[in-house]
């Protein structure tokens, strides 16, 4: 993910959020935030904040190697159905491969993306991982 500095941070409310569209006019919900409704098209939208919890409806798990993501491998990529009833896409974290299930309830939270070089600037972005269940 090369990008400068500037277009990072015109973009660094979607890497560190996950934000929904809203419809005021058919109430309906969108990933990602954007100024029309793609469902009725109405100009009357909102954007809110997902809370960023869901569940998984589906899972691979890739083995594909490039010389940045050789320490994560493998990687599993989820669909989550949010709480808000959207479906988005996203790296499961902090899970083993054969622990993964559908219906598994996680959460969005913030992790390191990459970084230039060891002295430039660190990428964050949004990443899901279990829900623990506290007592």
């Amino acid at each position: 993910m090369r990008s400068s500095i500037s277009i990072f941070w015109r973009r660094k409310d979607s890497y560190y959020k996950v934000l929904l569209t809203r419809c005021k006019r058919c109430g309906r919900a969108s990933f990602f935030a954007r100024d029309v409704c793609p469902y009725c098209g109405s100009s009357d939208v909102s954007i809110v904040k997902s809370s960023g919890r869901g569940r998984v409806v589906s899972y691979t798990v890739s083995y594909f190697r490039t010389d940045s993501n050789e320490e994560y491998l493998p990687l599993v990529i989820a669909l989550v159905r949010l709480d808000e009833g959207v479906y988005v896409t996203g790296e499961l974290r902090d899970v083993e491969p054969a622990e993964v299930r559908e219906g598994m309830e996680v959460e969005a939270v913030l992790r390191r993306y990459s970084s230039d070089d060891p002295y430039g600037l660190i990428y964050y972005g949004l990443k899901f991982i279990p829900v623990i269940k506290r007592c």
